[in-house]
Formats: C-alpha cells, sequence, structure tokens
C-alpha cells in the first residue's frame, strides 16, 4: 500500500528551491520533444515521421552537434496507433514503431531508452492523464465508474477536437479516489522499468479545466471544485515523485490556478509564466522554432544548429556554477565564441549566421596562457578536425561560413 501523497500548497519561496531536489539538472540539459507518429480522425494511423530506430539516430547526430550536451527527449506518440491515441490507455507501445529484429514493439521502446544513455541521453515518454477517447479499452469502465466528465444529468461531455477526433476529459479527483490514477502510473513503470532510472516523465495537457469551458468545474455531475482538482493534481505529482520520477508538463498555468512551482521541474509552453523564477527551480528549452523534433517540424528542423548555438549555449553557461570566466565580448549579435562547459575536455563553441573573415576574439581568461588550439567543424556525423590555430595574447582569429560551427580545443 503506498501512502497518500499530500495535497498541500507547497510554497517555494521559503527556499526558492522545489520541495524535493529535482532529480535531473533540467537548467543544464538540452529538453526537447520528438514526434514519432500521429493518428487520423478515425483512430488509425496517420503518419510515422520517426520509428524507434530513427529516434536512435537523431539523438545521436544532436549528440555528435551538440559536442555531447545532456539532452532529455520526450517522445510523443510511443502508443497505441500514435499522438492522442486510445487515451487514459497507455498500455501498448505502438507496433508501428518496432524494429525489425524485435519480438515487440514494447521491447524496441526499452531498447531505444537503453542505448541512447550511450549519447549522454535520457529518452522519456510524453502521455496525457486528462483527456480520453471512446476507442480506448478503458472507455467504458471511466464512463462506468463517472471518470469521464459527465453533465448535471449524467452525460458524458464531448470536448475539443484533437487530430480530427473529439476528446473527453476526466476528472483527476474521481480517477485517483477509485485508485486508478495510481494503477495506471503503477503499471506504465512495471511495463518500462527503465523509466524509474530515466527518472522523469512528460505529462501533455494536465489542464485545470476542461478546455471548452475554462470557468467550469471539469465533471458538473461530480462536483468536485476546481481547487479539488487542483489538490488531486499535486498528489499526482507526488505520487509520480514517491516512484522516483520527476513529472514535467505540457502547461505552467494552463488555467489551473496554481503554477506548481516545485512540483514541476519543466514546462513545454512557459511564455514569460516563469520570468520570476531562477532556471534551477522552474524553465523551459528557451529555443524558439528548434525544440521540436518529427512532425511538421521535419526530422531535425533547419534552425537547430542555429537556435543551439545562439540560445543554448548562453543559457547553459548562464545557468551553470563554473561560468565565471570573463565572456563580455563572446557573444556580438549572431555571432558566438563561448565555453561549452559540459565537456569532458576544455573546449569553447565557435558559431557564425552569416559567416565572417578573419574576426578575432578575446578568450577566456582561463585561455590566457594558451598558445595553440585545435578547431574542428562541427556537424551531425561527428567534428572534422580542420587545423590548429595560434593564440596570440589571449585572442584567436577565426574564419567562419554561414551557418557554420566549429569545436575549439586545448592541444
Amino acid at each position: 500500500m503506498h501512502n497518500e501523497p499530500s495535497d498541500v500548497y507547497y510554497d517555494y519561496t521559503k527556499t526558492m528551491k522545489p520541495e524535493r531536489p529535482w532529480l535531473l539538472p533540467y537548467h543544464q540539459s538540452l529538453v526537447y520533444l520528438i514526434m514519432n507518429c500521429t493518428r487520423d480522425g478515425n483512430g488509425k494511423l496517420e503518419n510515422i515521421y520517426m520509428d524507434f530506430e530513427q529516434t536512435l539516430d537523431s539523438v545521436q547526430k544532436i549528440h555528435n552537434l551538440t559536442c555531447g550536451i545532456p539532452q532529455i527527449v520526450y517522445i510523443i506518440g510511443w502508443h497505441h496507433e500514435g499522438h492522442d491515441s486510445k487515451y487514459p490507455d497507455w498500455g501498448e507501445v505502438n507496433p508501428h514503431l518496432k524494429r525489425d529484429c524485435d519480438a515487440t514493439a514494447l521491447d524496441s521502446l526499452r531498447w531505444l531508452i537503453r542505448e541512447a544513455r550511450k549519447y549522454n541521453t535520457t529518452i522519456s515518454l510524453h502521455l496525457n492523464m486528462m483527456d480520453a477517447y471512446p476507442d480506448s479499452p478503458l472507455w467504458d469502465e471511466y464512463v462506468e465508474k463517472d471518470i469521464i466528465a459527465k453533465d448535471i444529468e449524467g452525460n458524458v461531455i464531448k470536448g475539443k477536437e484533437w487530430g480530427g477526433m473529439a476528446s473527453y476529459q476526466l476528472s483527476y479527483t474521481q480517477e485517483w479516489k477509485m485508485g486508478l490514477a495510481q494503477k495506471r502510473i503503477d503499471n506504465i513503470v512495471k511495463m518500462i522499468p527503465e523509466l524509474i532510472e530515466g527518472k522523469t516523465i512528460h505529462i501533455d495537457a494536465f489542464l485545470g479545466a476542461r478546455p471548452l469551458e475554462r470557468d467550469a468545474v471539469i465533471s458538473p455531475y461530480l462536483g468536485f471544485s476546481k481547487e479539488e482538482e487542483m489538490k488531486t493534481q499535486r498528489k499526482i505529482y507526488r505520487y509520480w515523485r514517491d516512484k522516483g520520477i520527476d513529472a514535467t508538463s505540457e502547461w505552467v498555468n494552463g488555467f489551473r490556478g496554481d503554477r506548481f512551482v516545485g512540483l514541476q521541474a519543466w514546462a513545454w509552453h512557459a511564455g514569460d509564466e516563469i520570468d520570476d523564477l531562477p532556471n534551477e527551480l522552474y524553465c523551459t528549452n528557451p529555443m524558439k522554432d528548434a525544440r521540436h523534433l518529427g512532425g511538421e517540424y521535419g526530422t531535425i528542423p533547419d534552425k537547430f544548429k542555429e537556435e543551439f548555438c545562439l540560445i543554448i549555449i548562453p543559457w547553459y553557461y548562464k545557468n551553470n556554477p563554473n561560468g565565471k570566466d570573463n565572456i563580455k565580448n563572446m557573444v556580438v549579435g549572431t555571432d558566438i565564441c563561448m565555453p561549452a562547459l559540459w565537456c569532458n575536455d576544455k573546449a569553447l563553441i565557435a558559431y557564425s549566421k552569416e559567416g565572417y573573415q578573419n574576426k578575432t576574439w578575446e578568450l577566456p581568461e582561463s585561455w590566457k596562457s594558451i598558445v595553440k588550439v585545435k578547431v574542428s567543424e562541427l556537424n551531425f556525423d561527428g567534428t572534422i578536425i580542420s587545423k590548429v590555430c595560434d593564440v596570440k595574447e589571449g585572442n584567436l582569429t577565426l574564419t567562419l561560413d554561414k551557418d557554420q560551427a566549429v569545436k575549439i580545443t586545448t592541444l
């Protein structure tokens, strides 16, 4: 028997730290989503964007380009027929994504999670704890037990269409009271024990109300207030954490009434809603157009290299306690030359969006005694050692092509 998690509000202002230390350094990682597969408006397979083998290939390419920055990747459409398929059930791994050499898609998914670790990458799941669809194996049970939201007369309430199918929302509180929220979590962890080792999960659409009636209670038939539903959400965060898993989410607010600061480490949609908080307490991926792989965004977005270099590298440096060098002249417009503090070796990354000839960079204080460096081009296939350059009085002169990135290391 599990101890009942608390539903009380966590006052983060007393410490400006999470209720329990985050299990992963989200503010020191490249966190993003991969769209693997979508279903159509009839609940059948629509598009496969990346199968599990292709997902690992993308992870490896990003590992190469970024000099092995820690990655946290949430995969979408890993279950049933693809994204938003057959919720609330999580019990079937998408058979369309399996490797030919594996007996089951579950075997392939577990293989992917394990293999990704070779590339300093944690792969986990994007799942949903609010939506339901009539083709779900759990539909009849959830309707019978009044978990699916119903109007005052006891009729299920049709919700917003996602991917051409009408969704239906469930009451967090009723599912919890029936023990079925706990059962869903227990079963997915038992089915994929690698999730415990990965230490993170991503909850899509963890909203405080039905999207089409944001001011109403989730289920008028049950009458649980929005505050009661919010308390149950706190229990859910803490239940995942009791399992040794941080729960991240799509939204900061999402008409929930609580940002869940200190219970939720990372949000997909954050905007300016967490600007008052330190990144080590609550953060998002600051990239603009290239923080989502697969689907309509293409396998790896064209702007990935640009946004990684110009946005993620300074963000990482700012969040790292070792980022104490003099870097006042290391970002100039769309040119950058900055320490890559996650690298095992002493390294800088230089990048130019437009390219330049013979640009001189003043290197950080800790590089002042260095007289020669190795400059290697960075790309998705790995580094290409191009040349050895002299450092003169702490200054390095480089020439870069348009959209070129290089790694600079000591000899």
